[in-house]
This record gives structure tokens, C-alpha cells and sequence, in this order.
């Protein structure tokens, strides 16, 4: 591959690899030395250069490779990649497509010979169109090479699933990027340093490593932690907090300047959004280091335009660490949801919304991705909240509006039936049962109500069905009904939970009328203790494990909350947004009769985290 001639034709709008400048393909110069007059700092070798180069170079003839490197920001990943690109291929063509559609386009026809360049891969995987491993495939199969970066917490979330995008990442030569420097890496820094000072500086940084040092990353993080003023600070922290929430597009300045506005004390409100602006614009954009900027401006594809901005990626990381479990302000949710205009933002948005329990934001955003963009599985996830909260005769709308507008929508022809079979239901028992019972049915569409007519009409599966349904939600109560009317799953399942919660005196007694589930769980109860003593270590870890990306951590670490009931950590870990808290919240508020649970299922919680009373609709 090294030194190949290009096929074909040159064409005025392509690039040579040779011939792109660092900036353009997304690595920022560093300061300049006081003696120094180069852009870059001399490149330090790194200890997975080899194994890079190898992934790059090591293919059948005529076939490309597909290569992701994993890291964090500013950990020199995208630099290590251009020194490897620019020293194998220098005379191939350069693509950098601003989305994947116009990578799908070429999968029927692909060039060959051209450096697919996909920094911030993320955006091509959650995009509308997405990445295809079809389309990577055919590029690949073409002799192309497809080069990307990826933080590791979003390598974690696409490799979760069991989609196209999880085969496509799967399918990707990984190139793990540490956060620091190894012994090797600092060797060969220390000998660089002798003729680049900015080396030396880095590496005598004391809190923070070489490549952050050198991507500004402590400048940035100054910024925001001794801004020039209260403007500077709110912006910046709202632009943060919507990265949290998974937005990627440009922020507007009349988002921002909207969102501004819960960061903002009272006597700062004062003076106009223009005054917000004015003061907080220029600090936010300025660049701290080299041509690194807290905010950065993004055209929307057209000369002498302005889409908004864009935070920098270290800054962005640094205030979710800080952040992590600090509530988002009722402004600046209502900004995101009525200002993004990307079908994919409000997709991420709405997501993020329904795991923090914050309801009536993903109603905003599920409203306008069923309607302004007509996506059936956002109508569809509408009339499930809708349900929940009584409002049956809006849900059916939702659903009837989309398949007017598109009748062939598998998915919501399939709900709106399941949806009148529950408004009968819910009919009937207004008439015959009673408001808890209603509550209860409605809180899950019907699942475990029609579970239990299943289960009493004598189906083994539907009852083995329903208890786990119920043990798992914490219905602790209905539970111990079950077991104490014989059904063997449901004493094994209240006897697991008398376990987690450690609760001796119950198994034992349950354990002594001759519940052999009881006494197996009574005769290992002290693991439980042992875990539960060790818990506050396990904790850490584990929240460590998740702020990585590690799926599987998510759910031990809120499992093990709810085992402990506490409901302070898993409300932390609600406002963080962790795969699993929603539903273990829910089911320790369940467990413990807590007053204000079906508000709690039906309508979720406030900005500040406050149980909403009812429903507020689009208005807010």
C-alpha cells in the first residue's frame, strides 16, 4: 500500500493526504514555544504505533481495513493517526463526508485508493441516515481505508445492542488510546523534549498529562472554572450540560442564550439576552491555546454562515465529570427541545429525558419527532407516556395521525389496536375497580394485568412470566400474596428479595413454616452482609466502570443501590442519566409504599427533581 499511485483521475475538489493540513483534519495546533515557529509539536512516539501501522498496512491485496481509535479526549488518538496516514499513504485521496450519507452513496460505486477520514465517529453511527456496516464493507472491499476516533463511553453505548451499528463497530481493528503516557511513551517524550520546549513544559505539567497539556486541555478547563464573567460561565456550562444530554449539532445563539438563563442568579437576569450574549460571546470563543477555543463556531455548509457553536471536547468531558449528577435547568431542557432542529438530537434528547424521569421534555421532543418529522417509533414511545399519565384519547391521536400520514407504518399499526383493547380495559375498570387498580394497569400499558388474567385462568408460563415482571419492579407486596398462596416462582422470588435487602427475620420465618426457597436463601445470607459491608468500595468502582462506558456496570451498580436502598445514590445516578436508575428508582419506591410513587410512574419529576403533579403538555 505504501506509495501507491491513485487510480483515476484527478478532480479539483478532492484532497491528497499530503496535502491536508493538521487543522483540517481536527488537530489543534499547540502554543508556540518561545523560540519555536513550527505549527505542531514534534510527534512522541507511542506505544501502539506499531500495532496501528499493522492494522493499516497488514491487508489482502487491493483491501482496505476499517480502523477506530479508542480514547478520551485529548489523548493524542487523531494525531496518531495522522502521522501513521501521512507516512503510508501520503499520495492517496483524502474523504472527510460531514455525514454518512454521502458515504451510502458510495457504497455502490466506491473509489479506491482514498482515506475515509471519520473523527468523532459517533456522529456517523447517530445520524439519520446511519453508518451501515454494508456500506464499510463495499469501501473496504474496494481497497479503501476507513479511519475514525471514538470516546470510549461511546464506544461502550454502540457496542451495547445487538444492531447493525453494534456488527459495524465489532467489525472495526480497535486501537485503545490511554489517558497518560506509559513508561516507553515518556522515555521517547523526554529525548523529543531536548529540541521542543512545549514538550518539556508538558511533561513537567504536574496535574495533568502531556497530550492534554498540549491540546490546551487545562487552559479550557480554566475557562470555565474562573470564567471572565457569570455570562461566560452560564454558556459554557450550558453547552456542556446539552453535550451531556447527548445533543451534537451547532448550538444557536438564541438557544443558548435561552438555556443561559437557569445559570444565571437572579440580579445577573436583569440585563437583556443581548447583553448575555455580548459578555458572554467573546470570552467563550476566544482562543486559550494555539487555535483552541471553549466554543467553536460551525458553519451550516454554506460560506459566511453561522449554524451556532460547538464545545470543545476536553472542556465538554471535564464539566460532565464535575456535573455528572447535577440536574439540568428547566431552561435550558425547554431550549433544546424547542430550538434543535436535527431529528437525531431530539432522538438522543428525548432518550435522555425519559432515563432522568424528566417526562414531560421527552413529551416535547417525542411530539416533534412524530410530527414535524414523522418518526412512528417516536409516536409510538409518546402514546406509551401518554398512557401512563390518563391520557388515553391523545395517545390514540398520536398513533391515529401517523397512520393517516403514512398507513404502511408496521409499528404503529400494530399498537393502535393494542391501545383500544386497553382503553376497554381501563373502561371497565373505572366501572368495576378502583383507582389504584386503574394506576396500576395504565403504569405499563396492561403488560402484567394481562399476565394475571393469563396466570389465573391457570397458564404456568404466564404466572412464571408475571412474578418475575413483578419481583423485578419491586411489587413486593402482590409477591408475598403469591407465594403465601403456593406458587413455588413466587416464594423463590420473595425470598430473593428478603435477600438482597438482608432481611433475616423474614426468610427465617418464612424459612421455619417450611419454605425450602427460604431457608436455601437464609443459609447464604451472609454473602449478602459481606457485599453489603463492602459496598461503599464496590460503589466507586462501579461508578468509575459506568462514567467509562462499561454497560454491564450500569445495571450491577444500581442494582446493588436498590439492594441497599438507597435512594439518594440512585437519585444520583437518575440525574446522571445511568442506564437502569429510572427503573430501580421506581421499583424501591414500589417496594417501600413510598406516597408518592404513581405520581412518580405516571408524570416523573421536575428540573430540580421534584414529583410532577399532573400533566403540563407542550406548554410546559
Amino acid at each position: 500500500m505504501q506509495g501507491a499511485e491513485i487510480a483515476g483521475n484527478s478532480t479539483p475538489d478532492r484532497l491528497r493526504v499530503d496535502a491536508a493540513t493538521p487543522r483540517e483534519l481536527g488537530i489543534h495546533s499547540a502554543a508556540h514555544s518561545a523560540g519555536g515557529d513550527f505549527d505542531l509539536p514534534a510527534y512522541v512516539e507511542r506505544s501502539f504505533d506499531f500495532q496501528l501501522r499493522a492494522a493499516l498496512t497488514a491487508n489482502q491485496p487491493d483491501r482496505g481495513n476499517f480502523v477506530v481509535m479508542v480514547g478520551g479526549s485529548s489523548t493524542g488518538k487523531t494525531r496518531s493517526l495522522y502521522e501513521a496516514i501521512y507516512e503510508l499513504v501520503p499520495d492517496w485521496w483524502l474523504e472527510q463526508p460531514a455525514d454518512a450519507a454521502g458515504l451510502l452513496d458510495l457504497r455502490n460505486a466506491p473509489p479506491r485508493r482514498t482515506v475515509f477520514w471519520l473523527d468523532e465517529l459517533q456522529q456517523f453511527l447517530g445520524g439519520h441516515p446511519a453508518l451501515t456496516s454494508e456500506c464499510v464493507r463495499a469501501l473496504v472491499r474496494h481497497g479503501n481505508l476507513v479511519v475514525g476516533t471514538l470516546w470510549p463511553d461511546q464506544y461502550a453505548k454502540w457496542t451495547a445492542g445487538r444492531d447493525d451499528i453494534n456488527r459495524l463497530v465489532h467489525s472495526a481493528v480497535l486501537i485503545p488510546v490511554p489517558e497518560t503516557l506509559d513508561q516507553y511513551e515518556l522515555s521517547k517524550a523526554r529525548a523529543v523534549a531536548v529540541r521542543d520546549s512545549r514538550i518539556e513544559d508538558a511533561l513537567n505539567a504536574r496535574d495533568d498529562g502531556m497530550t492534554q497539556v498540549l491540546a490546551g486541555g487545562p487552559r479550557l478547563v480554566m475557562c470555565w472554572e474562573q470564567p471572565a464573567n457569570p455570562y461566560a460561565k452560564a454558556m459554557l456550562t450550558a453547552a456542556a450540560d446539552a453535550h451531556r444530554l447527548g445533543v451534537q449539532a451547532p448550538l444557536s445563539t438564541a438557544l443558548l442564550a435561552e438555556a443561559m438563563f437557569g445559570y444565571l442568579r437572579p440580579h445577573h437576569r436583569v440585563r437583556s439576552a443581548q447583553h448575555w450574549l455580548s459578555e458572554a460571546l467573546p470570552p467563550a470563543t476566544r482562543a486559550v491555546h494555539g487555535d483552541v477555543s471553549p466554543l467553536y463556531p460551525v458553519d451550516d455548509g454554506r460560506a459566511g454562515t453561522l449554524a451556532g457553536y460547538t464545545i470543545a471536547d476536553y472542556l465538554a468531558q471535564h464539566v460532565r465529570r464535575e456535573r455528572r449528577s447535577s440536574p439540568v435547568p428547566h431552561e435550558c431542557w425547554t431550549a433544546l427541545v424547542t430550538h434543535l432542529r436535527r431529528p437525531e438530537d431530539l432522538r438522543r434528547l428525548a432518550g435522555s429525558a425519559v432515563a432522568r424521569l424528566r417526562y414531560r421534555y421527552a413529551e416535547v421532543a417525542l411530539t416533534r419527532l412524530a410530527d414535524e418529522f414523522g418518526d412512528g417509533r417516536a409516536a409510538v414511545e409518546l402514546a406509551d407516556l401518554l398512557v401512563r399519565q390518563d391520557r388515553l384519547g391523545p395517545a390514540l391521536d398520536v398513533l391515529r395521525r401517523r397512520l393517516d400520514a403514512r398507513p404502511t407504518d408496521r409499528l404503529v399499526g400494530q399498537k393502535l389496536p393494542q391501545l383500544q383493547r386497553l382503553w376497554e380495559r381501563a373502561d371497565e375498570v373505572r366501572r368495576h375497580g378502583s383507582a389504584a387498580e386503574l394506576a396500576e394497569i395504565l403504569a405499563d400499558g396492561g403488560v402484567c394485568d394481562e399476565l394475571r388474567r393469563e396466570a389465573d385462568a391457570g397458564h404456568a408460563i404466564a404466572a412464571e412470566r408475571l412474578v418475575d415482571l413483578l419481583a423485578d419492579r419491586g411489587c413486593r407486596r402482590e409477591v408475598e400474596q403469591r407465594a403465601d398462596r403456593g406458587e413455588r416462582r413466587a416464594a423463590e422470588a420473595l425470598a430473593d428479595m428478603y435477600a438482597a435487602w438482608g432481611e433475616a427475620d423474614l426468610l427465617r420465618a418464612r424459612a421455619e413454616a417450611g419454605d425450602a426457597a427460604a431457608e436455601l436463601r437464609l443459609s447464604k445470607l451472609h454473602r449478602v452482609f459481606a457485599r453489603h459491608e463492602s459496598a461503599r468500595f464496590q460503589i466507586g468502582e462501579l461508578r468509575a466502570a459506568v462514567d467509562e462506558g462499561r454497560a454491564e456496570a450500569s445495571m450491577e451498580l444500581c442494582t446493588l443501590l436498590f439492594e441497599l436502598r438507597d435512594e439518594a445514590g440512585l437519585r444520583a445516578e437518575l440525574d446522571a442519566g445511568t442506564a437502569g436508575a429510572r427503573e430501580r428508582l421506581i421499583a424501591l419506591h414500589t417496594a417501600t409504599g413510598h406516597r408518592s410513587l404513581s405520581r412518580l410512574r405516571a408524570f416523573g419529576l421536575d428540573a430540580d427533581g421534584n414529583p410532577v403533579t399532573h400533566a403540563r403538555g407542550k406548554d410546559f
